[in-house]
């Protein structure tokens, strides 16, 4: 693992756990809230633990990580392996980043945190779109919530 600080963010989201995991993790809704962070964002492969995934901006270009942990509804862990370039895996900056995602029951909703690793020349572009995801993932969670 190269020089890597972590990060995280915290928001409160007014319905349960299962809501925002399908806004987190289900293709549709990925893409839009991942698009502050590349529009076309998208993943490829199966969400389980032990699995390889790729995350990618276009068809060619992203990272692939492993699904370290995967507990429905609670938590998800992806360790960033290489970077994806014209589709060919490269070594990457990245490498041994932890990407992980909690729910936990609080009051009337739920509170998602993120914690991060990432390269700190990323620091400042995190901190601007990492807050606009959340706010994204919120809202998705809360229109999908009321219209069940």
């Amino acid at each position: 693992m190269k020089n890597l600080k972590t990060i995280s963010f915290t928001t409160h989201i007014g319905t349960p756990r299962e809501k925002i995991w399908d806004v987190l993790w289900d293709p549709n809704t990925y893409r839009k809230w991942t698009s502050v962070f590349m529009e076309g964002s998208h993943y490829t492969g199966d969400l389980k633990e032990g699995q390889t995934i790729r995350f990618l901006g276009n068809e060619t270009d992203g990272m692939s990580a492993l699904v370290e942990k995967s507990v429905e509804n609670e938590q998800m862990v992806f360790l960033h392996q290489n970077e994806v370039k014209n589709g060919e895996v490269v070594e990457s900056s990245w490498q041994g980043a932890r990407e992980i995602y909690y729910l936990k029951e609080a009051g009337a909703g739920t509170e998602l945190q993120i914690i991060i690793d990432i390269t700190p020349d990323m620091e400042d572009y995190f901190q601007t779109t990492f807050p606009q995801a959340l706010a994204l993932i919120k809202q998705l969670s809360e229109i999908t919530f009321k219209l069940k």
